[in-house]
C-alpha cells in the first residue's frame, strides 16, 4: 500500500475520482479506513484520509495526544493521529495509494468539501464525540443528509473476528491473502428514483464482490378488525409489492442489455421497511439503501428507513441519492 501525506488540495478536489474517508483515531475509524482500502483495492481507486481537527480539542484523541493546547500542538497531534492509525491498516497491495490530509473546522462540512468529485465518502458509525449517537451532533448523519455523493457508514464488527473487508496480511510474495466472503449484497427497493439508483449501485457492488444480490422490498398493512378484508388487502398488496420489485429489477437489466454480471434474488417481505432490511443485513456483508424513499416526511431524520439502517444494521451501509 503506497502512502502519502498532505498534498496541495486542487481546488478543493483532493478527493477526486476515490474514496475519501473520516478518520478521529478511534477504533471505528480505523475499521473505516480498512474498509475503504479493501473496497479501493477493488475498484482501483485512490484513497484520502482526513482528520479534522478544532481549536476546542477535537476529536478527543488528538486532544489526548497534544503536548500544549495551542493550536500548533493540535495539530501536530492531529498529524500524528492519523499517521498512526494509516500505519496500522495493514493492506499488501501496492496499487492502493493513501493520501493523508489534516484539516481544521468541522468535520461534516470539510468532508464534504475534500469529497468534491469523489466516488464514495466513508465514515465509522462511531467515533470519538461523547453525544455521537444523538442525531444533532453524528458526523455520519451529517454526511448520509447531505452528501451529494454514496455514504458508507461502517461498523466495527461486521466481519467474524472484528475485522471488516476481505484483505488479509500479504504473503511471501507480496501480494495480499484474501478470503472470500460469500454473505450478498443486500439492497432495499420500493419503486422509487432513489432505490432505483441505490439497485444500480448495489449490482455494481455485487459484481466486484464476486457475490449475489438480494434485493428487499417491504410491504406492510396493519390489521383491521375484519380479518376478511386482511386478507383481500395484504393478497392486493403482495401482488403490487411483486409487481414493484419485479419492474425495479428488469428495469436494471434492460440497462445491461438483458443481463446482470451478478445472481439477483429477488424477496418481497410482509413487514416495514426497516425491519426487513435489517433483518436480512443479519446476513449480508453489505447494505445498500437510497436517501429518500416514498415514506412521507423523509427529509425527517427520526423514523426514516436509511436513519435506522445507519443506526441499527450489523453490517456496513451504503447510502445512495
Amino acid at each position: 500500500m503506497a502512502r502519502t501525506t498532505d498534498e496541495p488540495d486542487t481546488a478543493g478536489q483532493s478527493g477526486t475520482g476515490g474514496i475519501v474517508v473520516g478518520v478521529d483515531g478511534s477504533p471505528g475509524s480505523a475499521t473505516a479506513l480498512r474498509w475503504s482500502v479493501d473496497e479501493a483495492a477493488r475498484r482501483r481507486l485512490p484513497v484520502t484520509a482526513v482528520l479534522v481537527w478544532d481549536a476546542i480539542g477535537e476529536p478527543r484523541s488528538v486532544f489526548d495526544a497534544a503536548s500544549s493546547a495551542d493550536r500548533a500542538g493540535l495539530e501536530q497531534a492531529a498529524r500524528r493521529v492519523l499517521a498512526d492509525t494509516v500505519a496500522a491498516v495493514h493492506v499488501g497491495d501496492p496499487a492502493v495509494t493513501v493520501t493523508e490530509r489534516v484539516e481544521e473546522g468541522s468535520p461534516v462540512p470539510e468532508l464534504l468539501r475534500l469529497a468534491i468529485g469523489a466516488q464514495l465518502v466513508v465514515v465509522g458509525e462511531r467515533g470519538h464525540g461523547a453525544l455521537h449517537r444523538l442525531v444533532a451532533g453524528s458526523v455520519c448523519q451529517g454526511l448520509v443528509h447531505h452528501a451529494p455523493l454514496p455514504v458508507v457508514v461502517v461498523r466495527g464488527d461486521d466481519q467474524p473476528g472484528g475485522a471488516v473487508g476481505a484483505a488479509g496480511p500479504a504473503d511471501a510474495t507480496g501480494t495480499a491473502a484474501t478470503s472470500v466472503d460469500e454473505r450478498p449484497v443486500v439492497v432495499g427497493i420500493d419503486g422509487s428514483d432513489a432505490s432505483l439508483r441505490a439497485l444500480r449501485w448495489a449490482v455494481a457492488a455485487a459484481a466486484a464482490r464476486k457475490t449475489a444480490l438480494r434485493a428487499v422490498h417491504a410491504w406492510h398493512l396493519e390489521v383491521p378488525a375484519y380479518p376478511g378484508i386482511y386478507t383481500d388487502f395484504g393478497s392486493a398488496l403482495a401482488e403490487q409489492a411483486q409487481h414493484t420489485l419485479d419492474d425495479a429489477v428488469n428495469a436494471i437489466i434492460a440497462e445491461h442489455g438483458g443481463g446482470l454480471p451478478v445472481q439477483v434474488v429477488k424477496e418481497t417481505v410482509a413487514d416495514s421497511a426497516a425491519r426487513a432490511l435489517l433483518h436480512a443485513a443479519a446476513a449480508a456483508q453489505l447494505l445498500v439503501v437510497g436517501s429518500r424513499g416514498h415514506g412521507g416526511f423523509t427529509e425527517l431524520l427520526l423514523g426514516s428507513v436509511s436513519h435506522q439502517c445507519v443506526t441499527h444494521a450489523p453490517c456496513p451501509v451504503a447510502v445512495i441519492r
